[in-house]
């Protein structure tokens, strides 16, 4: 008897466990917090300025983060204007500020805003607004700037470092050359950004998808000049690339941030799960070599847009059977996993498999 109460409280104890590792992995960054948000603002007094600047600061961030959160194409279809300074408020978790400068009569600073989440998925819901917050897998961006080398400082990649785009939904890092790097690619020798090379540059910085921003400089004049940029996402998995267009801006950090928008626009489309679209009941077995696999396929699971929940049913030590509810679309299920770098596909014996998909 004490035997079988002993052996119920040890199995209980594991699907804790389970349970717990399934839904507690961490993403590369909160999708509700907006950060570097430049304020500068004037007034009759210093405290009244810092007021003004932090009160439009903040409002700035709400309205960047439901772009973020949101289809566009719904936004237009509802006849949303905006946030409202109210409406913003509400929505508001903590405020970090940064980077302060004031006079008599002006301040200026960044503003780092992180936001609730059961009140920003209340107010979409008000909205009418679809929300997709799942992140894709993180990007390397490697900035390209023409007629210049490519580990030569210049604006361009400047531009890129000293933006913080962890919190995107499509979570990047700029690339940092060291001496593995510059083994594999000269200086000058941006064109030979081949598939092998960049599989090698993923392997070196542990990352599976890379974004390449080919930027140049247009009408050059006292003003500088605008910019200019193609955007190539490079799946290195499965040794694709896909043209998202070209972007431009008067400035590199403007250019930056519709690079950004452009890559988090085609990942919301791609990810996005109609609010009424039935719900379908899967069973699959997700396969892995290691425990940092099971760790990896969990998290995709975890924070996948069309995967209403993840029941685990059995567990070994190199695969787990699970029974997946998902929006419907399977196809649209399987391009999403396959952004995230896992493969799914049917096999004769074990019926639906999820797997990592490897680029080396």
């Amino acid at each position: 008897m004490i035997a079988k109460v002993f052996a119920s409280l040890f199995l209980t104890l594991i699907s804790l466990i389970l349970a717990l590792m399934l839904f507690g992995t961490a993403q590369a960054g909160d999708p509700y917090t907006v950060s570097g948000v430049r304020v500068d603002a004037q007034a009759k007094t210093a405290l009244e300025a810092q007021t003004l600047a932090v009160s439009e600061g903040q409002l700035t961030a709400a309205n960047l983060l439901i772009e973020r959160l949101t289809l566009a194409a719904d936004r237009r279809a509802k006849g949303f204007r905006g946030v409202t300074g109210e409406d913003g408020d509400k929505m508001i978790r903590a405020l970090e500020i940064s980077n302060e400068k004031r006079s008599a009569n002006r301040y200026l600073g960044d503003i780092k805003v992180a936001f609730n989440r059961a009140a920003v998925t209340q107010y979409l819901r008000a909205k009418g607004l679809r929300q997709i917050a799942t992140q894709s897998r993180k990007r390397l961006v490697i900035p390209v700037m023409q007629d210049t080398g490519l580990w030569e400082p210049n604006p361009w990649s400047h531009a890129w470092r000293m933006t913080n785009i962890s919190n995107a939904l499509t979570p990047m890092q700029t690339i940092t050359p060291n001496t593995d790097v510059f083994r594999i690619v000269a200086n000058a020798d941006a064109n030979r950004l081949d598939m092998n090379t960049l599989q090698q540059i993923g392997r070196i910085y542990g990352v599976q998808q890379i974004l390449i921003v080919n930027a140049r400089l247009q009408g050059k004049g006292m003003q500088g000049g605008s910019y200019s940029a193609s955007v190539i996402d490079v799946a290195l998995d499965t040794a694709t690339s896909r043209n998202l267009g070209r972007v431009s801006g008067f400035s590199p950090a403007e250019t930056v941030a519709k690079t950004v928008r452009t890559v988090e626009d085609d990942w919301k489309n791609s990810a996005v799960l109609s609010v009424g679209a039935r719900s379908v009941v899967l069973s699959a077995s997700v396969l892995y070599r290691s425990h940092g696999d099971w760790i990896v396929l969990q998290d995709v699971i975890n924070s996948s847009a069309q995967i209403r929940s993840a029941q685990l049913i059995a567990l070994s030590k190199s695969g787990a059977l699970m029974s997946l509810s998902y929006g419907g679309n399977l196809e649209r299920l399987r391009n999403e996993l396959a952004f995230k770098g896992v493969s799914m596909r049917v096999d004769e014996v074990l019926g639906m498999v999820l797997t990592r998909s490897r680029a080396f």
